[in-house]
């Protein structure tokens, strides 16, 4: 992707989640989630979690604590016992951005995680987040680079980012549209735009 589209999704991410909101002193934002907004070593570049440049709008007085793994659905990332380390370092007017989806519905994968187990999941990271007075933010799963015949963006999330909606109303969470801002992005780059290796 482009450096300079790629950083006007990250900035837009960046404003969403912290609009209207005055931080106290010092607050961490942790990044729970997968591939897609993970961490990249050196040799998968120029492959990038958006999570990466995400880091570098906020001054001193915000720290980005990026959890992301690479392959991980919600139930993984509990049973690997990658969510409670943050739920226990948690404090108050800490952010908690949740975004998964990517892997928990691939039935042919180990990282499947049914619907209503997947709800039940990002429930608790919202109230488990809320009970140390921090602020939980779902992020629907980032869209994948894929068009039909006529070049039109194909939507492959469809049920996932519902259950994530879903989830964001009835437990009146702020989110974060990604999968439907991420398409229309990608459809203005059109199917013959190379570069967008996070969205592959």
């Amino acid at each position: 992707m482009n450096r300079n589209h790629f950083l006007q999704l990250t900035a837009c991410l960046s404003l969403t989640a912290l609009a209207g909101f005055t931080p106290p002193e010092k607050i961490t934002v942790y990044l729970i989630g997968d591939s897609t907004m993970s961490q990249k070593e050196v040799k998968a570049y120029p492959e990038t979690g958006w999570g990466m440049p995400f880091a570098h709008f906020f001054n001193a007085s915000v720290t980005i604590d990026n959890r992301a793994m690479n392959g991980r659905s919600t139930r993984t990332f509990i049973e690997e016992n990658r969510w409670q380390p943050v739920a226990d370092n948690l404090h108050e007017g800490d952010y908690v951005l949740i975004q998964f989806g990517h892997n928990d519905e691939v039935k042919t994968k180990k990282s499947y995680t049914p619907e209503e187990e997947f709800k039940k999941n990002l429930v608790r990271f919202i109230t488990e987040s809320r009970a140390k007075k921090a602020n939980p933010v779902l992020i629907t799963p980032v869209a994948r680079r894929q068009f039909d015949a006529a070049g039109k963006i194909e939507s492959t999330h469809t049920l996932y980012s519902e259950l994530v909606r879903t989830v964001a109303t009835a437990y009146n969470t702020p989110m974060i549209d990604l999968d439907k801002q991420s398409q229309e992005l990608l459809q203005t780059f059109g199917s013959k735009t190379p570069g967008c290796y996070f969205f592959s």
